[in-house]
């Protein structure tokens, strides 16, 4: 069915990019099993917080930052409260990237919570892609998580995290 925006913006909503199927994928692979939005959002900081002391490496503390922080700023428009878009709500601009997080997530139920984490982790997973390439930043995702699969075969196979 096509609606009245066209065909091209359906097609997108229903194929996630690379990126956010990445981050739908080590998300999912960090929660387990747990579903709650405690647990979920618990995952959500662990991701983070993996990623930036794996990053830091590379990137400095303060690259790192920059560009989480760009990536919320990015993914905040498309953030859900409830049932409907966030872009209204407050989040922290001036505090760590864990507190920006926790502010995305905090109050929400699962699935608002896995909708905005999926969107902040895919923004910023295109951002570090375009800064140092999808091979290298792949690697780095590879060094963290080695037990993810970060193969088209594995995007096809994706589960919700709340299923």
């Amino acid at each position: 069915m096509t609606s009245s925006s066209g065909p091209e913006k359906d097609t997108q909503q229903s194929t996630p990019s690379p990126s956010e199927a990445l981050a739908r994928r080590l998300l999912a692979y960090e929660a387990g099993e747990k579903t709650r939005p405690e647990e979920l959002a618990a995952a959500g900081e662990r991701a983070y917080l993996q990623l930036r002391t794996r990053l830091a490496v590379l990137l400095g503390a303060t690259g790192f930052d920059a560009l989480w922080a760009r990536g919320m700023h990015l993914a905040k428009p498309k953030f859900h409260s409830g049932d409907k878009p966030a872009a209204n709500e407050s989040f922290p601009t001036q505090t760590s990237g864990a507190h920006e997080l926790h502010a995305a997530v905090r109050g929400h139920d699962s699935v608002v919570i896995e909708h905005n984490l999926v969107i902040v982790f895919a923004s910023f997973i295109t951002l570090l892609f375009r800064f140092i390439g999808e091979e290298l930043g792949l690697r780095f995702i590879r060094q963290i998580w080695p037990e993810l699969r970060l193969d088209a075969a594995a995007s096809r196979e994706e589960r919700p995290l709340n299923d």
